[in-house]
């Protein structure tokens, strides 16, 4: 039992609360009661459970009984006045007020039976008072079965008048009160959940269970006063309580032991705080280490998310970047493929054009070989011998030489028609080009314009290899192979000539700055010397960017002064000094 206590603890503070209220006079019928009847039903558990073997003392057994049914009692007669009160005036012959008056007679004689057990019971000096009882377990059986019939009869009766108290306020004053149809129906209602019976008649439950109390209570009176209950007080052992009552009362006379114990609390106490003292110290400085770390964590923190954000946003763009390459990958395959396809069908006509001319070829050639062998045949029908006969000459037909002859005729026509074409079209985008803007130099002199004998040649040479190679690959362009017939794929042919571009492209970008170098170097007034690197000035600079055409008019600034003195200046800026000069205009 002892393990229990934490349990029993909880429902006994669930007790004291409800004795708290009723002391307090504020138990009412707002105040739940839950804990209550968890209470009171993890009690019954407990003891059916742990206590049911116990032998129980029948004195006290009945006189709780007896408290019990008093307590029953009151809160019948309490339920029946209330729902008394809620009928309306001239039904006292109804059905309900009829049960109703029967509860209340019960009432009345089941308290008669509690005087009489009362006087028999034992704890006074009277004469012919038992010191004690002893009755078996059919009583015990039959004072439980009496309890129950109680429960289920205050149960309906708090049910019908919880209910009739609602209906009660939301009827008029004029009614007067409630119908007692009305509150039969909801006393059948309550029946069907306390009961569980759907048979029997509600006045009939309930005038049954008041009977079988009566009945029971009338057995133990009549058994009380004859004396079949009386026993002998029994020499039983002290109970725990008052033993450790004892024991109590005891250490707490003794004086001395008092003053040691205090002592050694004193000793507890300060020991106790010393190491509040240094637990709290503890505690400062964990709260301390607590903090930077919490401020480590969160500067970690807003680095890491300063990173993933990065990242996120790198990732992005190469996802982006990715899906760009792939649809222009897909875009290039899908023209390299109709390209090979159209080549494929050219092909495939070409071949049928080849067959077909050599077909004409052959059907030409066997024309003039039959007129041969005809002649032949003739002659030597006319009696040549054929020691006489000549060898056989072949001749190609006049046809077929006028037709090559025609298609050669024509081929030529193609070329030079399409060369034609060409020159025109290089004409016409050497036209469209913007025109040369040579740069405005200082003059010099013929002998320092000259360039210095030994001129690098290297430059040269390479800017003609380059343009072979150029040449040389716009020439044998080739397709990749995207049948999957070749050793190599196409992603392999892909990545080999994109390597070979970029080559060419590092090797032309390199090239394009020996050449501007050189141009600076070989330009007098061109360039501008320094301790550590040679550059060109703004003059040839300005130059040079006219000349890649590259420039955009934006504006006209007219700055005021005297008449005739006006001049025009042409400014070349970038971006950032434009947005230099408007914010200054603007100011």
């Amino acid at each position: 039992m002892g393990t229990l206590y934490s349990e029993m603890s909880f429902h006994e503070r669930s007790l004291d609360y409800f004795i708290d209220l009723l002391h307090k006079d504020q138990l009412d019928e707002t105040v739940q009661v839950e804990p209550l009847t968890k209470a009171i039903k993890y009690y019954q558990q407990l003891y059916s459970v742990h206590l049911a073997d116990h032998t129980e003392d029948c004195t006290v057994q009945l006189a709780d009984h007896i408290k019990f049914t008093q307590s029953v009692l009151d809160c019948m007669g309490v339920e029946v006045a209330r729902l008394r009160a809620f009928l309306s005036a001239g039904q006292e012959g109804s059905n309900f007020a009829v049960l109703l008056k029967d509860l209340d007679t019960s009432c009345s004689d089941i308290k008669q039976f509690c005087k009489k057990i009362r006087r028999r019971m034992p704890g006074t000096d009277v004469v012919g008072v038992p010191a004690a009882l002893n009755f078996g377990p059919q009583v015990s059986e039959l004072l439980t079965e009496c309890r129950r019939q109680h429960t289920r009869v205050v149960a309906v009766l708090q049910e019908v008048a919880a209910a009739g108290a609602q209906m009660v306020a939301q009827v008029a004053e004029q009614e007067g009160g409630l119908n007692a149809l009305k509150l039969e129906d909801i006393a059948c209602k309550a029946l069907e959940q306390v009961y569980g019976s759907h048979g029997l008649n509600g006045t009939e439950c309930l005038r049954q269970s008041c009977s079988t109390v009566i009945t029971s209570m009338n057995k133990m009176a009549t058994a009380m006063q004859e004396g079949e209950y009386d026993a002998d007080k029994p020499q039983g052992q002290t109970p725990p309580v008052e033993a450790r009552a004892a024991t109590v009362r005891a250490e707490m006379t003794d004086a001395e032991g008092l003053g040691v114990k205090l002592e050694d609390r004193e000793t507890v106490i300060k020991e106790v705080k010393k190491s509040l003292k240094i637990k709290g110290e503890e505690l400062s400085e964990a709260n301390v280490r607590l903090s930077l770390l919490e401020k480590k964590l969160d500067n970690s923190t807003k680095d890491a998310d300063e990173r993933v954000e990065k990242i996120q946003t790198k990732l992005d763009e190469n996802l982006a970047l990715l899906k760009k390459k792939e649809k222009e990958f897909e875009e290039t395959m899908d023209a390299l493929q109709a390209d090979i396809d159209q080549l494929e069908a050219e092909k495939a006509e070409l071949k049928q054009r080849i067959n077909s001319q050599s077909k004409m070829t052959i059907e030409g050639l066997r024309a003039p070989a039959a007129s041969g062998i005809a002649n032949i045949v003739q002659g030597s029908a006319g009696g040549l011998p054929p020691s006489m006969a000549g060898p056989v000459q072949v001749v190609d037909s006049p046809l077929l030489r006028q037709q090559i002859e025609v298609q050669r005729l024509g081929i030529k026509h193609l070329k030079n028609e399409n060369n034609r074409l060409k020159a025109e079209k290089m004409r016409a985008q050497l036209a469209s080009l913007p025109p040369l803007c040579p740069a405005k130099l200082p003059q010099a002199s013929k002998e320092s314009s000259m360039p210095p004998e030994g001129l690098n040649t290297g430059i040269y040479r390479r800017t003609d290899q380059l343009l072979a190679t150029l040449h040389k690959l716009s020439s044998e362009v080739k397709v990749v192979d995207i049948t999957g017939k070749t050793a190599v794929s196409a992603s392999a042919q892909m990545l080999e000539q994109t390597a070979r571009m970029q080559n060419l492209s590092n090797a032309l970008d390199k090239l394009k700055g020996e050449v501007a170098e050189h141009v600076v170097s070989h330009n007098p007034g061109a360039k501008a010397f320094s301790d550590f690197a040679t550059f060109p000035v703004s003059s040839f600079v300005k130059a040079k960017e006219e000349k890649q055409g590259g420039s955009v008019f934006v504006g006209r600034v007219a700055i005021p002064c005297t008449r005739g003195q006006e001049q025009v200046h042409r400014l070349v800026l970038s971006r950032q000094q434009l947005h230099e000069v408007h914010r200054l205009l603007m100011a």
